[in-house]
């Protein structure tokens, strides 16, 4: 949360400086860029987890953890977490910030519900939305509730004019139909609803709603520009402006009604700004053209996705981890591979160990992470969670368990002809590190009984035994469920297996192994498949 905050911090603190050095840039571009500040608020808490990230290591933090006394940390079952009140309290403001919304769009729902159809303003609003290039259908309705003219709808998007429009004057009704054709022209609404939704977000940042008011003036500006430029003379549209505005307030009286600047709506505030701008003859009035837009994209991009991937200022307070792997019998294991996945952050850092056995991550951001440690001829030794506290590295040592042996033999059968199945050749069973091989020394092979041959029957045996520090077989038992003949005729040979033991550091030891015995009939060569 601190890291999006940080870096929202830093984006719109970005945008509001390029508002202030495009002063002299039109009102289209300021909006793109406003508009394209959004979306990237709306994709900062994914890209932080989907953007490769990078961060510079300081090595100030290797010597602070060399003088901080040793912490013994042990591998516990995660303990239910509980949601910390911040994220209750970011959950009720995004919850208020969109009931604000929504009732400024239920306000627009229900005007537009109570609205008849505009046929003379249909008429005109045709002719100019063929003139403007809009392929979509665009109603014009009119309602006594509506305060000022707007335009209400994405996929399906419509214009609503007050009560008497049809009685203005042809050049007002062209100019407003003009301006409010141009929000359809440009998805406006659509940019709207996307800053919206980054104010329910980010509703306790002061920078996103200052950015959501100044996206909207920049909005209007853009289509009074647009209207301008098709021809409409600035003090001609100006006072069809300020006269809405007085309707308006003589229809609702001197009071301000609440709902004159609900979210959804077209605003009246602004009033004397766009005036202003309207009358200058210096204004910048280009739209934005599609390689404008493609650069201003690109721009936006270039700080977006670095501003994603770093995590150096992020991180906050950091700590150290290390310790020593060791096998059973106390002697280290050099190369381990030694993996801390960070719970409640997005990095993961990975390291191996020397040839002392040790390892050491001396500067990981603090916070609760989940361990691994492999090493060839070892079962995976984990843990669940372990917390790593801002100056107080941890040593967290790690006893490997040998690795669980595994041996395949297939037994085939001739039919209703019993014969003796060959025996496969022995194979070594790589286990690697410190424990040293384990080898298949004698094998008697297992009797496929004839009257199971000419019955056809067939199955896999699955032995567990254990594999002595004398290289016999202890406690062989079947695991599985086959015919029970089967299983005996395997037990049998099983238990007359000799191997080679495995040594560790050479002393022999004890290693659990499983063995799988196939009785088929299809008559191909004994071979053994897996280790």
């Amino acid at each position: 949360m601190t890291e999006i905050i940080w870096k929202a911090t830093l984006l719109l603190a970005v945008m509001a400086i390029a508002q202030t050095a495009l002063g002299r840039a039109s009102a289209a571009l300021r909006h793109f860029l406003w508009s394209a500040a959004f979306v990237c608020l709306l994709l900062l808490p994914a890209a932080l987890r989907t953007v490769p990230r990078w961060r510079p290591r300081p090595v100030a933090m290797v010597a602070t953890v060399t003088e901080t006394p040793a912490l013994v940390v042990h591998g516990a079952a995660p303990r239910p977490r509980r949601v910390a009140w911040p994220v209750w309290l970011w959950v009720v403001g995004c919850a208020a910030a969109a009931v604000r919304f929504l009732v400024g769009a239920a306000r627009t729902s229900w005007m537009v519900r109570h609205a008849s159809e505009a046929p003379a303003a249909a008429e005109m609003a045709a002719g100019l939305r063929q003139r403007l290039g809009i392929s979509r259908r665009v109603r014009v309705l009119e309602s006594r509730l509506a305060p000022m003219p707007l335009t209400w709808g994405i996929l399906h998007p419509l214009v609503l004019l007050p009560e008497g429009a049809a009685q203005w004057p042809e050049t007002r009704l062209h100019a407003v139909l003009l301006h409010e054709l141009i929000h359809v022209r440009r998805w406006d609404l659509l940019a709207q609803a996307l800053a919206q939704a980054a104010c329910c977000l980010y509703w306790f940042h002061p920078l996103a709603w200052l950015g959501l008011r100044q996206q909207r003036q920049e909005r209007e500006r853009a289509c009074d520009d647009a209207v301008l430029l098709s021809g409409v003379a600035p003090h001609d549209y100006a006072a069809h402006l300020v006269d809405l505005v007085r309707a308006m307030l003589a229809r609702r009286g001197a009071r301000r009604t609440p709902w004159a600047d609900a979210p959804a709506m077209a605003e009246a505030s602004g009033l004397e700004l766009r005036v202003r701008d309207l009358l200058r003859l210096d204004r910048n009035r280009r739209p934005l053209s599609r390689k404008g837009a493609l650069a201003a994209a690109g721009a936006i991009a270039a700080l977006f996705l670095p501003l994603a991937a770093i995590t150096a200022l992020a991180q906050g307070p950091m700590s150290g981890l290390s310790g020593t792997v060791k096998d059973p019998s106390g002697a280290v294991v050099p190369g381990c591979r030694v993996s801390a996945k960070n719970l409640t952050g997005s990095n993961e850092e990975t390291t191996r160990c020397n040839n002392a056995g040790q390892y050491s991550l001396p500067s990981i951001p603090a916070g609760d992470y989940s361990l691994e440690v492999t090493a060839p001829g070892f079962a995976r030794w984990s843990v669940a969670k372990a917390t790593l506290t801002t100056g107080s590295p941890a040593q967290i040592d790690v006893m490997l368990a040998v690795g669980h042996v595994t041996q395949a033999v297939t037994v085939h059968g001739q039919g209703p002809q019993p014969a003796a199945a060959p025996v496969g050749t022995p194979q070594r069973i790589k286990v690697g590190g410190n424990v040293q091989q384990v080898r298949l020394i004698s094998q008697v092979p297992p009797e496929y009984p004839a009257d199971l041959q000419q019955a056809g029957v067939q199955g896999v045996v699955e032995i567990h035994a254990i594999i002595g520090k004398d290289g016999t077989v202890l406690n062989a038992t079947v695991v599985n469920t086959v015919d029970s003949r089967l299983a005996q005729s395997a037990l049998d040979a099983v238990r007359q297996w000799t191997y080679e033991p495995a040594l560790l550091n050479g002393e022999p030891i004890e290693i659990v192994t499983t063995i799988d015995i196939d009785f088929t009939l299809q008559g191909e060569t004994l071979k053994v498949p897996r280790n």
